[in-house]
Formats: C-alpha cells, structure tokens, sequence
C-alpha cells in the first residue's frame, strides 16, 4: 500500500496517540475520580481526545487511499478535519456518561451538531 508523501505527519500523529493512551491509561489506574482534582479530569479528557483523533485519521486516511484519491494534501486535511471533529463527539459523549446525563436525545444532538460541523468544513 502506498502512503504517500504525508506519511510524516501519521508518525507524528501516532507518537501522540501512544502518548496519549500511555496517560489516560496512567490516569484510569492510579487516581480515584472521587478524590481526584478538576486538572485529572481535564487529563483524562485530553488524552481521551487526543487518542481517538489520532485514531481516526489514521483510518480515515487509509480508506482515502483505498478509494484511490490522488490529491494527498487534500485527503489528509479532510482526514485531519474528520477525525478531529468525531474524536470531539466521542469525547463530549464520554463527558455526559461521566456527569450521567447521557440520555439518547443529547447523543443524538452532539452527533447532528457534529454532522453540521463537518459539511461546514468539508472541502
């Protein structure tokens, strides 16, 4: 399978999410939410986010490639844009889970507001 140029820009991606996976990890294990800090939940969040960005770019970008787009730059910017905004909407799903107000018409609004977000971006 041919990457393509912006190949150094996925190491750079996958070096964060490994990062990123080792403190939430880290955090899941050794702090207690009941006792912890707001700054531990804003960790906690960040690596959460930042792991399921990198996540889904990769994917993202990979199956441009499979579809046979030619234009990198352009494929990774989309990827980029796309796996931000969807690693954003798992996030603030996994935050109303936490506080326990999830209910299935605040997930459904996150995801319509991501889906509006998205087309606005598109390419």
């Amino acid at each position: 399978m041919i990457w393509g140029p912006l190949v150094k820009h996925l190491w750079g991606i996958w070096v964060a999410c490994i990062v990123a996976i080792v403190a939430f990890v880290i955090i899941v294990i050794n702090f207690d939410p009941y006792t912890s800090h707001w700054a531990i939940f804003v960790l906690l969040y960040a690596g959460f986010l930042i792991f399921w960005g990198g996540v889904l770019t990769t994917l993202l970008y990979m199956y441009y490639l499979k579809k046979g787009l030619i234009d990198f730059s352009g494929m990774f910017s989309s990827a980029l844009k796309l796996g931000i905004i969807s690693s954003g909407v798992l996030t603030v799903l996994f935050l109303l889970q936490t506080i326990h107000i999830l209910a299935w018409w605040n997930g459904l609004i996150v995801v319509v507001l991501a889906i509006i977000l998205g087309l606005y971006f598109k390419n």
